[in-house]
């Protein structure tokens, strides 16, 4: 064992306490913001705050609760894509990257089928893993690879609502936001937008609700603007406005007011404070994402999410804001969701199926590294390798 557990263990002892603390003390703020609040004049300060935070904007009232549906009587069809992804050590002779989907088709109803499985894509030329922009090429890696992955889910899962009887929900596991995207340049960002625009687009025209499912959510964009709503500014005759606050404090200038709200998740809000805590099947309201990346899409294609109690946690649901807008189909992903969590000990049992479908496990990835071997070998070449990964296969000493 090379590390020292117990020169790490006061420091997270520390850690774990003050997490407890802030939740502790941060309540009576919490529930005295929330006696007071305002929806009307909240969402006119979030509307027009200048802040570095994301907050989220209501289609409805903020704090309204949903309770849960009944099921889908006439039975459903459930659509889940996930996918792993195996990149070749950079040691290695030969680059590629293989983006292995699983998926998982569930039809309920007078005919309940299933069907399970998963699709590998292997990218290898040049122009498969690299993108143009300007005068030079980026690689496909990181947030890039991320991206491409991102869509070939939903491309994959846009595919298997074809064959499937209706009403039909297509679920992905995580973000529907493309955040990998945020920060890059233009062409990156119209290279990554393309192919993800296009399939929203389509599962919009085809009517096909297509759903996020995020476990164990940090996102903050409802804390968020209960600090919009400590804040003084607009008790002064100003617009929140948090860089220019922020600078005064540093000065010493003023207090920020808004310092009372705990550094807590929704998740916790959602799931803790009696005034807003969701029973088990019950969804918040819906909130509009402000990422700026979706700037890039349709107003009816950009995404907006919901929280749902799924019987173990508070998780948070993203869908395009064409089927939030549409009472039936929002109830429709409302149910089925539910109905799916409460299958699978609170995470919808489709995509724990597409998951198991789509890991590649360490033997089959060094069978991928074998069959490299085998076919240089067969073309009478032996493997190239780098002397730094010959090092980590054969220790001296």
């Amino acid at each position: 064992m090379t590390l020292d557990i117990l020169k790490v263990a006061g420091e997270l002892r520390a850690a774990v306490e003050t997490v407890i603390e802030k939740e502790r003390s941060g309540r009576p703020a919490l529930l005295e913001l929330l006696r007071v609040f305002d929806d009307a004049e909240i969402t006119r300060r979030v509307a027009s705050a200048r802040t570095s935070w994301l907050l989220g904007l209501p289609l409805g009232r903020y704090f309204e609760r949903i309770a849960a549906p009944a099921r889908v009587r006439a039975g459903y069809s459930c659509v889940a894509t996930d996918a792993s992804v195996v990149v070749s050590d950079r040691h290695g002779p030969v680059q590629y990257v293989v983006i292995n989907v699983g998926f998982c088709v569930l039809e309920y109803g007078e005919e309940p089928a299933a069907q399970l499985g998963s699709d590998p894509i292997v990218l290898w030329r040049e122009e498969e893993l690299s993108i143009p922009d300007g005068t030079r090429r980026i690689p496909i890696t990181g947030n890039v690879l991320a991206m491409r992955r991102m869509v070939t889910e939903l491309e994959a899962a846009l595919r298997l609502t074809q064959h499937v009887h209706e009403p039909v929900l297509a679920l992905q596991d995580g973000t529907l936001i493309p955040w990998v995207l945020e920060g890059q340049t233009s062409s990156l960002v119209q290279w990554g937008i393309e192919g993800y625009a296009r399939a929203l687009g389509e599962f919009r025209r085809r009517r096909t609700p297509v759903a996020g499912v995020i476990s164990y959510p940090g996102s903050r964009d409802i804390i968020n603007v209960l600090r919009v709503a400590a804040c003084d500014y607009p008790r002064l005759g100003q617009r929140v406005n948090c860089d220019d606050c922020l600078r005064r404090v540093a000065r010493g200038e003023r207090v920020q007011a808004c310092a009372i709200v705990p550094d807590v998740t929704d998740r916790w809000f959602f799931a803790t404070l009696d005034d807003v805590r969701l029973a088990p099947g019950d969804r918040s309201a819906c909130f509009r994402s402000q990422s700026s990346i979706l700037d890039q899409l349709p107003a009816d294609d950009r995404i907006v999410f919901f929280y749902l109690h799924t019987g173990t946690e508070v998780a948070r649901v993203e869908l395009p804001h064409w089927v939030a807008v549409d009472r039936d189909l929002l109830d429709f992903v409302h149910a089925v969701v539910w109905d799916q969590c409460s299958r699978a000990r609170g995470y919808p049992l489709a995509l724990q199926e597409a998951h198991e479908q789509a890991v590649v496990h360490r033997e089959e990835r060094l069978q991928l590294a074998g069959l490299i071997e085998q076919f240089f070998a067969r073309n009478g070449f032996l493997e190239q390798r780098s002397a730094k990964e010959r090092s980590k296969r054969v220790r001296y000493a």
